[in-house]
């Protein structure tokens, strides 16, 4: 996956720019870029890059744009390493990735937070000169404040490059000036953006999710030692031979599995069902003590992109499901031949469906009784 063209004929540094560019450049640490969507932050990033590589520093490049990436897919956090050499071809590619599985943190704040600290952590291990963060543009309201603010606490950086056009990120800079070490920059948003409406940012996210299945294959993927997760409500999908009987003999059900989290059941069925009143739901909610149940049909896994992670939580690639063999526990699913299935060690899902094409489908809600 390439990240960006860095190619010189169209940087245009604004002159307001430079001097921190040259602050920058003086000391080692790390860049975190605030502003809303549409201020210039990935250009800003991509000027900054180009200027320290070409003075001879070595970059640590984090995107956590997740709705907008540039360095991996959307709903991914991408890290690259950019030096000489790589400016010079003028294309990075994604060293490390880890999934998130949203396209907006809004869905997963304290997941995303955790998940940015965590490559943060492995761009420290980096022998690089700078570290440089681009952020999403979730910044106003109590969602942004808490968001960034956090962001800011647990990175603790270098330096916070706050692109606002008014007085929007006041809220977010007064929690981040609490660390007296941060040097906080307030700068005009990047003159030259051009904006993107909501049509065209899904336009773009298309064309990146394209571009990253491009020349994929349908590979079919053994589970059966192997965990499959799912972030939206905390759920392991492990089968359990009492449970399974459980069900089938007291609710005339067959189940994959069934899992207690607070007050409702999950109940993942072996196939698609349709729900019956012979299954007597009052009694599944009085026997696991619960107010709800959750049925997860096979087809709220249809076109649900997922992440194969190692043993380090790292994604080392994508997939689009198209359907789950329980009883085989075999996934079917859209890969990169780039994707190998070697040090895997967990399925992720993630709560963004998408067509083979890139095309984004509505998220499936499962039934609730």
């Amino acid at each position: 996956m390439v990240i960006l063209n860095l190619t010189n004929d169209e940087l245009i540094i604004p002159g307001d720019w430079m001097s921190i560019f040259q602050t920058i450049q003086s000391q080692d640490g790390t860049v975190m870029v605030l502003g809303k969507n549409d201020s210039g932050k990935t250009s800003f990033i991509k000027l900054l890059t180009y200027y320290l590589v070409k003075r001879n520093r070595k970059i640590g490049l984090i995107d956590a744009d997740i709705g907008q990436s540039n360095l991996g897919p959307p709903g991914t956090i991408g890290m690259g390493i950019v030096d000489q050499k790589r400016l010079k071809d003028g294309i990075i590619p994604v060293d490390y990735m880890l999934f998130i599985g949203a396209l907006s943190p809004e869905q997963c704040i304290d997941r995303f937070i955790s998940r940015v600290c965590q490559i943060y952590t492995i761009a420290q291990k980096e022998k690089v000169d700078t570290i440089l963060i681009d952020t999403t543009g979730l910044v106003l309201g109590k969602v942004g404040v808490y968001l960034k603010s956090n962001l800011i606490k647990k990175v603790n950086p270098t330096v916070l490059v706050a692109l606002q056009f008014d007085k929007e990120l006041e809220p977010i800079l007064l929690e981040g000036e609490f660390a007296p070490s941060v040097q906080v920059y307030r700068i005009k948003p990047y003159p030259y953006i051009v904006g993107k409406n909501w049509s065209e940012r899904k336009i773009r996210r298309k064309r990146q999710f394209s571009l990253y299945f491009q020349g994929s294959q349908w590979r079919e993927i053994d589970f059966s030692e192997i965990t499959i997760k799912d972030f939206n409500y905390g759920l392991e999908f492990c089968p359990d031979g009492a449970l399974t009987d459980l069900f089938r003999r007291e609710f005339q059900l067959e189940i994959f599995s069934a899992e207690v989290i607070n007050d409702r059941v999950f109940v993942v069925l072996l196939r698609q069902q349709k729900i019956s009143p012979e299954w007597n739901l009052s009694q599944i909610k009085t026997h696991f003590g619960v107010k709800q149940i959750i049925f997860i049909q096979p087809q709220w896994f249809g076109n649900l992109l997922f992440s194969l992670n190692n043993s380090e939580g790292l994604s080392i690639g994508l997939g689009i499901i198209k359907n789950i063999d329980w009883e085989r526990m075999q996934i079917t699913a859209y890969f990169p031949i780039s994707v190998t299935f070697d040090n895997l060690a967990q399925i992720e899902l993630g709560r963004v469906r998408i067509k083979p094409d890139g095309s984004e489908l509505s998220y499936l809600e499962p039934e609730r009784y």
